[in-house]
């Protein structure tokens, strides 16, 4: 297969370019990842719009204008310069929309290395790590796929709600979450029914809101069209995965005192951006909600590994019943990536998920 690299413009996500430059040489310590497959989700779109604010752009740098949109996938170890990382070992992680990565492997052991990188030393460090696919490490054969599609997006609804009952759900009786066809806000709500403490209302837009309701995870389903008809009765945290500033109004001068918190996750509705400043709303003052940051929290009140058999329990409780509601369609790079790329961006339909699969 001749290498590719998918750039998109930093600031119009319209335009995007494929391009076929030449493999990078290694130097010491380098190893180069030929990536196999990697997941394209709304997730990713929100990579891009957000791309300056947390930084995104900067895990696999492009020059110019240009930017190369992270996504979650799979690789195998092509060449190695390491002695400690063997060719041909499988690693799950952090890429470009490419052909391959070179890394600079660094706290190697048999669960897998962070990338020391210059460019990457001051970003988040879980976005940094490349895990070894094996059973040992808590990966299911034959399940790349959902890994790559559902693991990131369930980890940070495994964050949330472990956040929100460590805050004691902020007083709140009922959690309204936006977008909520979305992976991220069905995993969320997946595990707020496991405990059953707080109601569940999602909201979603009309076209997908049978989808919603099969689904069977929330207690109450609402359109966009509908939020002032939702019951002002209860204290209500919003958890707002579209970004949409008109909705997050609407919702703000709704409940008013008894919205007792806010917090933004995502941007689904990335071309929606216009609206009152959040600080000048009424009710909890809107907050960004960072998955890392109460990760590594519960790392030191817990320590990593029993952070990771929760998170593990409960991901296995969920792949027995995604495939109920998702299907997962594979397309194959570079051909088919642009087009691919645009189906997302403009809102690919909620029961599929999609994987993109470099050719040989």
């Amino acid at each position: 297969m001749p290498s590719f690299d998918f750039q998109v413009d930093k600031n119009d996500l319209s335009t995007h370019r494929l391009i076929h430059p030449l493999p990078a040489s290694l130097s010491a310590g380098q190893v180069r990842l030929s990536i196999e497959r990697f997941a394209l989700t709304a997730n990713n779109i929100t990579y891009g719009v957000a791309g300056d604010m947390i930084g995104y752009w900067q895990f696999f740098p492009a020059e110019n204008n240009w930017g190369r949109i992270p996504v979650w996938g799979v690789a195998t170890v092509a060449e190695s310069n390491c002695d400690d990382i063997e060719a041909g070992t499988r690693f799950y992680g952090y890429y470009p929309m490419s052909s391959e990565l070179v890394v600079e492997p660094a706290r190697i052991n048999e669960r897998g290395f962070v990338d020391a990188s210059k460019h990457r030393e001051a970003l988040p460090p879980t976005y940094n790590q490349y895990a070894v696919l094996s059973d040992a490490n808590g990966y299911t054969d034959g399940k790349d796929n959902h890994q790559m599609l559902y693991r990131p997006l369930f980890t940070t609804a495994f964050v949330l709600d472990d956040f929100f009952m460590d805050n004691a759900f902020f007083g709140a009786e009922s959690i309204m979450l936006s977008s909520a066809s979305s992976k991220t806000s069905f995993g969320f709500a997946f595990m707020l029914k496991q405990s059953g403490k707080v109601k569940v209302i999602g909201l979603t837009s009309k076209g997908n809101i049978g989808f919603v309701e099969s689904l069977g995870l929330y207690d109450e389903v609402v359109t966009y069209d509908d939020i002032e008809d939702l019951s002002t009765d209860t204290t209500t945290a919003f958890v707002d995965m579209a970004g949409n500033r008109e909705v997050l109004g609407r919702i703000h001068h709704h409940f008013e005192d008894k919205l007792v918190y806010s917090c933004g996750v995502g941007i689904t509705h990335w071309d929606s951006r216009e609206g009152a400043d959040p600080s000048s709303l009424p009710g909890a003052k809107p907050a960004m909600f960072f998955a890392p940051s109460q990760i590594q929290k519960r790392h030191k009140d817990w320590g990593a590994a029993t952070f990771q058999d929760k998170l593990t329990s409960a991901w296995n409780a969920f792949l027995e019943r995604v495939d109920q509601w998702v299907n997962i369609r594979e397309n194959t790079c570079p051909e088919s990536l642009a087009a691919v790329f645009e189906e997302v961006r403009n809102g690919a339909s909620p029961d599929e998920g999609i994987v993109l699969v470099n050719e040989d």
